[in-house]
């Protein structure tokens, strides 16, 4: 069975953003991109090889069904264009449920910051597609306005830092989650009130030092 690099195509095609750009980046990376890229067209002729490996690989990242239906179709480019033809006519599908699902996305939501940044990113693959991705502060209006309720005073620490990058922002709130939770770790391994004090602790350590040195002058009056 051939290795996958990356999913598959979706025979619906609700994954096409994000797989036309894994198929890109993998035929950029073995210099075989220039057998699809459409602007070389009539410019640039790619070898027989170079065509047949860039078709292996779109081949074995397709959905089974579209495999059969382009069966025969032997110009990777062209099955390129048939395929992005095909699913770019889903945007009018795509864009009202990726902003259906912007619209109600919340950081109180999630369990970590790192599970809302996936869905940030996977929601926003898809308003890229549909031409309309957020912008950096769209992004970082969204998390920030999303925080708990009660954590309203560290929202407004956030906002002073006054943001402009997303992902800055997200590093952040990654550090001060696991700041939180080595917080809580410590917490539990002593709870409130199981600490020895100093002072009992060392007065326990000077009695057995006098203990200990009184059995020893013991010892010597008895020998």
């Amino acid at each position: 069975m051939a290795t996958k690099e990356f999913e598959i195509l979706a025979l619906d095609g609700s994954n096409f953003p994000s797989w036309a750009m894994d198929l890109k980046v993998s035929l950029s990376t073995l210099g075989l991109y220039r057998c699809i890229d459409e602007t070389a067209a009539g410019t640039v002729t790619p070898s027989s090889m170079s065509n047949y490996s860039a078709l292996k690989v779109m081949r074995n990242h397709i959905h089974q069904d579209l495999k059969m239906e382009y069966m025969y179709e032997e110009d990777p480019r062209a099955l390129w264009t048939a395929l992005k033809n095909r699913y770019e006519q889903h945007k009018a599908i795509i864009l009202p449920e990726a902003t259906q699902e912007w619209n109600h996305l919340r950081l109180q939501d999630f369990k970590s910051v790192d599970e809302f940044n996936h869905v940030v990113h996977k929601i926003c693959s898809k308003l890229r597609f549909c031409e309309k991705e957020p912008s950096e502060a769209d992004k970082i209006e969204k998390t920030l306005s999303t925080m708990l309720p009660s954590e309203r005073i560290l929202t407004q620490q956030y906002r002073e830092k006054n943001f402009t990058v997303y992902s800055s922002l997200i590093q952040t709130l990654k550090q001060a989650e696991k700041n939180h939770e080595l917080t809580v770790w410590n917490s539990n391994q002593r709870p409130l009130g199981t600490a020895p004090l100093p002072e009992v602790h060392a007065n326990v350590k000077k009695w057995k030092f006098l203990i200990k040195g009184q059995t020893k002058e013991s010892q010597k009056a008895t020998c």
